[in-house]
């Protein structure tokens, strides 16, 4: 998988080069084997690496490291369907400067989970370069009250 060039950029300044492959490090976490497709291949290729990303007033990373440290409990992941939407969703990173999960769904639609859970995009490679480029545009936020995702704040 491919991301536009300054994105790519940032995964290469953390480490990333052509046919890296990190499969054996994630095929030994306890119940990786029910992550969707996609998403191992992704992590087979990008996983295990903290990218710097794209903010102008403090450094801010999105650690993809949880998973192989065990920072997150996949089986808790996978047994219990979030409350938004009552979707299964992967712990995919952390993000250090909001103390978020980035999440995948088996779609590929990735989240980001905080205070606030937010919707970055509906395709997995959109919402992987807009969290790393702090985009933040065209996210929808989940309302409780109507138990929706909406582009307008509460």
């Amino acid at each position: 998988m491919k991301f536009k060039k300054e994105v790519q950029e940032l995964f290469k300044k953390a480490g990333w080069y052509e046919g890296r492959n990190v499969q054996e490090t994630f095929d030994k976490i306890p119940r990786f084997n029910e992550y969707p497709e996609f998403l191992k291949e992704f992590l087979y290729e990008y996983g295990d690496l903290k990218v710097e990303t794209d903010t102008e007033f403090a450094k801010a990373f999105l650690d993809f490291t949880v998973i192989p440290s065990g920072f997150y409990e996949i089986e808790e992941s996978l047994d219990n369907p979030r409350y938004y939407g009552d979707i299964m969703t992967f712990p995919l990173a952390d993000y250090h400067l909001d103390s978020a999960a980035l999440e995948c769904d088996l779609e590929g639609k990735v989240y980001m989970v905080g205070d606030f859970p937010t919707l970055m995009s509906e395709d997995f490679k959109t919402g992987i370069e807009k969290v790393i480029m702090e985009d933040y545009s065209d996210t929808k936020e989940w309302h409780p009250d109507v138990k929706e995702w909406r582009e307008e704040p509460y």
